[in-house]
């Protein structure tokens, strides 16, 4: 097709978009981005710390088992 013969489209003045709904949509994403970070390194923590094993991991607030508390 010669260069002489193309016809440009029309030109449609379209408003700007709102840099009020761009904020909002980059705090979205941000707070969505952090929520799925944070349930992976959970979910990690989980699967390799052995925590949900069913033993005493030693931090509760109970008395600890040992033999000398056991003798008295």
């Amino acid at each position: 097709m010669d260069r002489e013969t193309w016809v440009h489209p029309p030109v449609v003045a379209a408003e700007a978009p709102s840099t009020r709904a761009a904020a909002w949509r980059y705090r979205l994403a941000s707070a969505v981005l952090l929520l799925l970070v944070a349930a992976i390194v959970g979910w990690l923590f989980l699967k390799f710390s052995n925590v949900t094993g069913g033993e005493d991991p030693g931090i509760g607030l109970s008395r600890p088992h040992s033999p000398a508390a056991a003798g008295r």
